[in-house]
């Protein structure tokens, strides 16, 4: 703990101005000092949780299913003002009804300064706003993330590794923002594509630098820029318990065919940069953000399929635009200002690989309106558009979507 007045004068130790007319330090002048009655160590128990039903009308044949129940804790530890551990979990259930347990994240905060703190562990990624920010169900406006923003899309999710983050004033009234961090990276996902998700381990030498710096002008605008530099290896081993779409069981060390020992799997450099900006003001929200990806070509291998690919050069592009309204800044009706109309567009966009294109490639519209039981607890509706815009002329390509959903944080 870091304490301006240690050194000070005896006199203003036993509370009266010394001769450098500095004030008196507190606690009768002992730098650091428990209070009678006051824990040195104090714990919080957080999260969010969630229920969503929705109505699919896709190639002419309607759904309806209880689709995501989930509980996410988060867990805060704090030792004094030096410390901070931290841990989000995620408890859902799957389309079988098998309960998934997976680790969002799980850090140690290190107060160096007061502009300086260093992040220790698996972290959401810095990278953008959408993430780290809004993912949680009952902050997010809309019932899902934007198209690209969620798992398997353009917007890394999380890293493992170090980061050193805070903030600074420039001026009297401009404040920034900065990220910078140092992880495992990216790897290679299935059909050639780029999973940003935190593993606990690294498939290369190569360690990704990310970060993202933000200024606000004003204390309701925020405009940032963010970036990832890595690399992903092009020797893939499948997800633990089954094939990963080459045939490759996780473990495997069968040799490559002699027929293709020449073509040996190869490196590729990832690029990653994005911008954001957010107006948050009365009964305004309005953000948009936008970030592209690009992964050079390269030759993958995979252990145990006898199998290797040249892939081409991978581009990957996702953008949204959302305003949403809260009624309160027109009435103070007690039922019409908890209402909050919300509109987003957004795309994501895939050249290189076809397959992967079919699959994610779309553009989205969404119309929802929430109802804000309480500051913490939303119920809404979203009427959602989706165009699959890689799909061939004989596949169906476009989804009309309803969601209903309860989301509350505490």
């Amino acid at each position: 703990m870091t304490d301006q007045n240690a050194g000070q004068a005896p006199a203003a130790v036993q509370g009266q101005a010394g001769p450098d007319q500095r004030p008196p330090m507190p606690m009768g002048g002992v730098p650091y000092q428990r209070i009678p009655g006051w824990a040195d160590t104090s714990w919080h128990l957080a999260g969010y949780a969630d229920a969503t039903f929705i109505v699919s009308d896709f190639d002419g044949e309607t759904t309806a299913d209880f689709s995501a129940a989930r509980f996410n804790p988060a867990f805060h530890f704090q030792y004094k003002d030096l410390i901070l551990l931290e841990a989000e979990a995620e408890i859902s259930i799957d389309g079988d009804g098998e309960t998934e347990l997976e680790l969002e994240y799980t850090q140690a905060d290190i107060f160096l300064h007061d502009n300086a703190t260093l992040v220790v562990g698996q972290f959401l990624s810095p990278v953008g706003q959408f993430q780290e920010r809004l993912h949680p169900t009952w902050i997010n406006r809309l019932a899902d993330p934007p198209p690209g923003f969620g798992h398997d899309g353009v917007q890394p999710t999380s890293d493992t590794g170090a980061m050193l983050r805070g903030g600074f004033l420039i001026g009297k009234d401009m404040i920034a923002t900065y990220s910078l961090a140092v992880g495992n990276g990216p790897r290679l996902s299935h059909e050639g594509g780029i999973a940003f998700e935190a593993k606990g381990g690294d498939d290369n030498s190569n360690k990704a630098i990310s970060g993202r710096i933000g200024l606000l002008p004003l204390p309701y605008l925020e405009v940032g820029g963010s970036f990832l530099i890595g690399d992903v290896s092009g020797t893939l081993q499948a997800e633990e318990g089954g094939a990963d779409g080459h045939g490759a069981e996780y473990g495997e060390e069968e040799p490559l065919p002699p027929e293709i020992e020449e073509l040996m799997p190869t490196d590729a450099k990832v690029t990653l940069w994005g911008v954001d900006a957010a107006y948050t003001r009365g009964s305004w929200n309005l953000r948009a953000e936008y970030l592209n990806a690009k992964r050079d070509p390269m030759n993958t291998a995979f252990e145990g399929s006898g199998g290797v690919a040249a892939l081409p050069e991978l581009a990957l592009e996702a953008w949204y635009g959302q305003i949403a309204y809260r009624l309160s800044g027109l009435t103070d009706h007690e039922v019409i200002s908890r209402f909050e109309p919300v509109v987003r567009y957004g795309e994501f966009r895939i050249t290189g690989l076809q397959g992967l294109a079919e699959e994610a490639a779309e553009e989205r519209l969404d119309i929802g309106l929430n109802y804000w039981i309480a500051p913490s607890i939303v119920a809404r509706g979203v009427a959602q558009l989706r165009d699959f815009t890689a799909r061939h002329d004989d596949e169906p390509d476009s989804e009309t979507r309803f969601l209903l959903q309860l989301a509350y944080g505490f």
